[in-house]
């Protein structure tokens, strides 16, 4: 299994069974453990601004600018929405991104 196949299985354990690897179920638990596990896959891949270059691909499929991050968009661009959903739309989208990216992990692709 590839790395962009691990990575959409642990996201789909995240929207299944968020309790096998949250403390708890609420938007900010799920927001905080994706923020810290993006920026450790960029650290350890070595991919210099990782979250960022999310970010500019998220504007890229919504057609908005912003000076914030990815995730803050979402909820910026989204306060009608329940937590539920918003966590929904973060799972998805970030699914979006791997499948769209799969060789997101090789430097090189984002040169």
């Amino acid at each position: 299994m590839d790395k962009t196949s691990k990575i959409l299985e642990w996201i789909d354990v995240l929207r299944r069974r968020p309790l096998m690897i949250l403390s708890d179920t609420s938007f900010f638990s799920l927001r905080g453990y994706i923020e810290g596990y993006i920026d450790a896959l960029g650290l350890a891949y070595d991919i210099p601004k990782f979250t960022l270059r999310i970010s500019l691909w998220y504007q890229q499929k919504v057609g908005m600018q912003s000076d914030v991050l990815w995730i803050n968009q979402i909820v910026s661009y989204n306060s009608d929405k329940s937590d539920e959903e918003l966590k929904l739309m973060v799972l998805q989208l970030l699914t979006d991104f791997f499948e769209e990216n799969p060789e997101w992990y090789k430097p090189e692709y984002w040169s």
